[in-house]
C-alpha cells in the first residue's frame, strides 16, 4: 500500500469513527461503502475488517462517554450476553453472501433505519418511567441476539439494533443511546473479530491505518458530542445512512458491478 493510500484510509477511519461514535453506530456504516465501492473487497473481508475498526473507535469513545456519565450501565450486560452466540452465526453466514446480496441487503437496512430516525427527529425524549421496559433482561437478551448477528455479518457493530430499539421505540435521549450502544459494541465485537480472524476475513494492510484513524476519531467524539444538539445529531445520522445506502445500491443498479 502506498503512503497516500494509507493516509486516505486513516482519514476515512478517523472521520467515520467521530461520526459513528456520535450516533452509536461505530463508524462501520461509513467504512463499509468505502471498502466495497473503492476497494471491491469481498463481503466477508469487509465485515471482518470493518468490525475491527468499529471495536477500536467504540473502545476509545466509550472511555470518554463513561467518564462523562452518559452510559446507562444497567442496559449493557444483558445485551452483551445475548450477542455472543449469534456473533458466531453471523461470521459463518456472511461467508455465503454474494456481493450483490450483501450490498443491497445492507443498503436496505440503512434506508429503513434512516426512515425511522427521520420520523423520530421531532419527538422529545420520554421520561425514564416510559422506557422502563427496556431494562427487562428478556428485552436485552433478545436485542443482544440481533446485535450479535448484524455485528458479525455486516461489520456494523450492534448500533444497528440498539439505536432503533432505544432511540425510536423507547425514546431514550440520543446521547445516552449513543454512549450505551458504544459500550455494548466494545464488549461484543471481539467475538466476531476472533471468528473473522479464524477464517482469514480481515485485510490487515487496510485494517491498520483504519484502526489508527478509528482510535483518534473515537477519542474525539465525546467532547464533540457535548456541542451538538440531539435533533441535529439525529438528522445527521439519517443523512449519512441514506448516502451510504445509495452508494452501495448504485454500485449494482447503475454500473452493474458484481465484485
Amino acid at each position: 500500500m502506498t503512503p497516500l493510500g494509507a493516509i486516505s484510509l486513516f482519514l476515512v477511519g478517523a472521520g467515520a469513527s467521530v461520526f459513528g461514535s456520535l450516533v452509536g453506530l461505530g463508524g462501520g456504516f461509513v467504512v463499509i461503502p468505502v471498502l466495497r465501492l473503492f476497494y471491491a473487497i469481498p463481503p466477508a473481508e469487509v465485515a471482518g475488517t470493518s468490525l475491527v475498526l468499529v471495536f477500536a473507535n467504540t473502545a476509545a469513545s466509550s472511555i470518554g462517554f463513561w467518564r462523562a456519565g452518559r452510559v446507562d450501565p444497567k442496559l449493557v450486560l444483558p445485551f452483551a450476553i445475548g450477542a455472543v452466540p449469534t456473533s458466531i452465526i453471523g461470521v459463518i453466514a456472511v461467508r455465503h453472501f454474494s456481493s450483490v446480496v450483501f450490498d443491497i441487503a445492507y443498503g436496505i437496512m440503512l434506508v429503513i433505519l434512516a426512515g425511522l430516525v427521520l420520523r423520530r427527529r421531532t419527538e422529545t425524549a420520554a421520561e425514564p418511567a416510559a422506557y422502563a421496559w427496556v431494562y427487562d433482561r428478556r428485552v436485552g437478551l433478545a436485542g443482544g441476539l440481533a446485535i450479535g448477528f448484524f455485528s458479525s455479518a455486516f461489520g456494523i457493530g450492534g448500533g444497528f439494533v440498539m439505536v432503533p430499539l432505544l432511540l425510536l421505540a423507547a425514546r431514550m435521549p440520543p446521547h445516552i443511546v449513543a454512549a450505551t450502544s458504544a459500550l455494548v459494541i466494545t464488549m461484543t465485537a471481539p467475538v466476531g473479530i476472533i471468528g473473522h480472524a479464524y477464517f482469514g476475513d480481515i485485510d490487515w494492510a487496510i485494517m491498520v491505518p483504519l484502526v489508527i484513524g478509528g482510535l483518534v476519531g473515537g477519542s474525539m467524539a465525546p467532547p464533540v458530542a457535548r456541542r451538538i444538539s440531539s435533533p441535529a445529531l439525529v438528522t445527521l445520522l439519517a443523512i449519512a445512512l441514506i448516502a451510504a445506502a445509495a452508494g452501495l445500491v448504485l454500485r449494482h443498479v447503475v454500473y452493474g458491478a458484481a465484485g
